[in-house]
């Protein structure tokens, strides 16, 4: 008989435990959230809309039943066995099958299976039901009872260090309290007479490149299991081997082969190739060779390290990713859950987001540890397009207990999604937490950083080390010995914080404790590795006017906005509020209309967005310089309506910072940086007769693994007037896989504040980069509005010039399906720019520059 999962996904019903005379009442979807079925049953309102989410936090520490009835397959044979799977509970469950309790759950991270062979009731109905208890409370009773109280917790309640249930349900700075419950995964009933319980092909390729090995190992439930037959496709379908091995006397049901491919198709990373995804197909067969169950996996071949070596002039190592032996500058954004209530995110919004990410030339995903493992459709998408994973393990910002209950529940969770995820090309590094490290420093946990005895960890003030230093090494060294694994982020070792060594979370600028640095300091707080860092904006008044339902509360000073900045806690929202504030005012002059200050924070984010980008980026300098080697921006999405670092909005909408990225990291890039520079100081003493002067560098940087040559044209041109005052041409070359400084001059005085200055790298009579630099703040410029600004609409294209220039041009259109290729642009006098407008099909467009933002 071949295993067959039968999906237990129809009749599902629900209803509050407490109220039992209460009728069940049909889910809105399955898999389901409770608050989605509530919503779906019109019991609460959407919680989404204006400050609905005060009006159900009762849900979370109500216990709630789930309960639906399904026909039970025929027993084919004596030999054929019955298991429940559930892919994902959250999160405290007791179920019954028949009015039998066959299994508990405490753990939303993994999947449980029970063997009902013998409370199946064949070809009869059967009924399954799940009684969801408030994790909420069961964590506050565990908090109470237990000897250990944490020495620091930020973000959400304490009780959820407790229980293994995603951290930013109980609250986050970018989403509020949704204590959620409900089967978030699919539930199977599977029958077999022999089923796979593990299988993993694991790909090593050769340091020549020239050869690969892949590793199956087969783990199988079932007396009648002979032998496994394992088959390798190439990415384009065909047969490359074929193994049948038989399982091994020694270890009951495992079988285990190898394979050899000489000249690989080897997966890269996005922008340094493409990624050719071969398939494992694995079958096991009986002794008379009948099939009994089958299954497959995607596999990429790419020969992957994690250099930390020292540098050449810098203090401290690197901290680079090496694919196929070509060095990898990684550049991206950190992803949360995009949606609260995760069973309504569908592969296809996977899908949407991963594509966004892509063409946006990002390279890297760090999957941040206070949500979840996600969905195999996520990996898949990356996989596809080449991004590279930074996956946390979801441990985040709060110092957990190290009992023995608690080291084997997280011990059995890493097993589990290590093993399930480790096919995927698309993961590079295994990180064991968010900022508890960082927090361990802040808070002067007892860690001494050259004991080497885990034991004595456990006796500290801080024995979660043991989780990160120990058990979750351990564990990847054992299961993924492949994939580099890194203790947390941020993490150097003896500090967690080291801008010279690992990695660092860059928040001087946006939430620095004294007084937040300005966005134009980025490249003062540099790190080997930024994998946090960001600035708020509001999403677009369209996204507003979805969720704020009350006309009247659509301005800037409105309760309901303020809510959607930081919903976890009132406290900081005024907090927040003048964060946002604070960046626009610093920099522009902005009119105190809605559109205009939803503008004005959209342009302070996208403006810092460039100078953290592009600064890091300039200090990727070649072999043994390789000062910075990732950046990745906090954050790509959000779990909610907000208004948040997020760069484009919870309908996938981008902000006008997903395009200032997307140019900051094109394989090709020109840049030009002022800067005030000391020339001479007549004493130590003297501030009075020190001479400085400002100078423009220049210079340019290349991703790609070929020496470009471009001509380099500049210009300073009047901002008032639109005149080119000064222009300069230069023959240059861009080595390949670094930055190139290109040109330094002196910049007069008079000239300062009066032009911005132009860089453009042309080749063949076609502007490959350009880049506009202007003076900084912008406040103290006199911006002409720029009324003869054309915007020309031509089907799938608009086209747009000025005869001054202008800066910030923001490009909106009331179809959400219209993908701009660039927005939030500078333009000058002659330089007319195209953007492509996929969907546009020749409909009107509007559009916001800084010159008419200050009316």
């Amino acid at each position: 008989m071949a295993s067959k999962r039968i999906p237990i996904d129809s009749g599902w019903t629900f209803k509050q435990a407490s109220k039992t005379d209460s009728p069940f009442l049909p889910t809105a979807q399955f898999p389901t959230a409770i608050h989605l079925d509530l919503m779906h049953n019109g019991i609460i309102p959407d919680p989404f809309l204006d400050t609905n989410v005060e009006k159900i936090q009762w849900i979370g520490e109500e216990e709630w039943v789930y309960r639906t009835k399904f026909r039970g397959p025929s027993r084919d044979s004596n030999n054929t066995k019955f298991k429940l799977i559930f892919e994902g509970l959250d999160t405290h469950t007791k179920i019954s099958l028949n009015s039998k309790e066959i299994l508990k759950s405490d753990n939303m991270y993994i999947e449980y299976s029970i063997d009902v062979t013998d409370q199946i009731k064949a070809e009869e109905e059967n009924e399954l039901e799940i009684l969801f208890h408030s994790s909420f409370l069961i964590g506050k009773k565990l908090e109470k009872e237990a000897t250990y109280k944490p020495i620091f917790i930020h973000n959400g309640d304490s009780s959820r260090l407790q229980v293994r249930k995603a951290p930013y349900s109980y609250g986050w700075d970018f989403a509020p309290i949704f204590l959620t419950c409900g089967p978030w995964r699919p539930i199977y009933l599977e029958t077999y007479t022999a089923r796979f319980k593990e299988f993993s092909p694991v790909a090593n390729v050769a340091q020549t490149l020239s050869s690969a090995k892949v590793n199956v190992t087969a783990e199988v439930e079932g007396s009648q299991a002979a032998k496994l037959e394992v088959r390798i496709f190439d990415p384009k379908g065909k047969l490359v081997q074929e193994k049948s091995v038989p399982f091994s006397a020694e270890e009951p049901g495992i079988a285990k082969t190898e394979f050899d491919i000489s000249n690989p198709d080897l997966w890269w990373p996005v922008g340094n190739g493409s990624q050719p995804l071969y398939q494992v197909i694995a079958t096991v067969v009986s002794g008379d060779g009948t099939p009994l169950c089958n299954t497959s996996r995607r596999i990429g071949l790419r020969r992957l390290q994690l250099i930390q070596r020292l540098l050449e002039k810098e203090p401290g190592k690197t901290f680079f990713f090496e694919v196929n032996n070509v060095p990898i500058y990684s550049r991206g954004a950190n992803w949360t859950p995009t949606d609260t209530f995760l069973p309504r995110i569908t592969s296809e919004k996977y899908r949407k987001w991963i594509q966004l990410v892509a063409n946006g030339n990002h390279n890297m995903i760090r999957i941040w540890g206070g949500g979840v493992y996600e969905d195999q459709s996520f990996y898949d998408a990356c996989d596809e397009l080449g991004i590279m994973i930074w996956h946390d393990f979801m441990l985040a910002c709060g110092s957990y207990p190290a009992t023995p209950t608690f080291l084997n529940t997280i011990k059995e969770e890493a097993i589990y999604n290590v093993r399930r995820l480790r096919s995927h090309p698309s993961i590079v590094l295994w990180c064991g937490n968010n900022e508890d490290h960082m927090f361990a420093d802040k808070y002067n946990a007892q860690y001494d950083y050259n004991d080497n005895n885990p034991e004595n960890w456990l006796k500290t003030n801080w024995p979660a080390r043991f989780i990160y230093d120990k058990l979750l090494p351990d564990v990847c060294k054992a299961e993924v010995p492949e994939i580099p694994y890194h203790n947390g982020s941020p993490w150097g070792g003896s500090s967690a914080s080291d801008p010279t060594v690992g990695d660092v979370h860059a928040w001087d600028v946006w939430m620095k404790a004294s007084l937040q640095y300005p966005y134009q300091w980025y490249y003062k707080i540099s790190g080997r590795f930024v994998s946090e860092f960001g600035l708020k904006s509001y999403p677009s008044v369209k996204c507003i006017s979805e969720y704020v339902t009350d006309p009247h509360e659509r301005h800037p000073q409105s309760r309901i906005l303020d809510y959607h900045l930081k919903a976890s806690s009132k406290s900081t929202w005024a907090k927040d509020y003048r964060t946002v504030a604070l960046y626009i005012q610093e920099n522009f002059r902005i009119g105190k209309s809605l559109e205009k200050w939803v503008y004005g924070s959209q342009l302070s984010q996208a403006e810092a967005m460039h100078f953290a980008f592009s600064s890091w980026r300039r200090l990727w300098k070649g072999p043994g310089y390789e000062e910075n080697a990732g950046s990745l921006v906090w954050v790509l999405n959000d779990a909610w309506p907000s208004v948040s670092w997020s760069l484009a909005d919870y309908k996938v909408r981008p902000k006008p910072a997903y395009f200032s990225i997307k140019r900051s990291l094109a394989p090709i890039i020109v840049c030009v940086n002022r800067v005030e520079v000391e020339v001479s100081r007549p004493d130590e003493f003297t501030e009075a007769r020190v001479v400085r002067e400002e100078r423009l560098q220049v210079w340019g940087s290349n991703f790609t693994t070929t020496n470009e040559a471009y001509e380099l044209v500049l210009q300073k041109i009047s901002i008032s007037t639109g005149e080119i005052v000064w222009e300069k041409k230069i023959a240059v070359d861009l080595t390949e896989n670094r930055s190139t400084e290109l040109f330094v001059q002196k910049i007069d005085e008079d000239e300062s504040r009066t032009v911005v200055v132009s860089a453009k790298l042309i080749r063949g009579g076609e502007v490959v980069s350009r880049f506009l630099d202007w003076p900084q703040p912008l406040k103290y410029l006199d911006l002409p509005r720029a009324d003869d600004i054309k915007v020309r609409v031509e089907n799938d294209e608009v086209f747009v010039s000025s005869s001054v220039p202008l800066k910030g041009l923001v490009l909106e259109t009331e179809d959400d399906g219209v993908e701009f290729s660039d927005n939030c642009i500078d333009l000058i006098p002659g330089d007319k720019q195209v953007i492509h407008a996929k969907g546009l099909q020749g409909r009107p467009v509007t559009f916001m520059h800084l010159g008419i933002a200050a009316d």
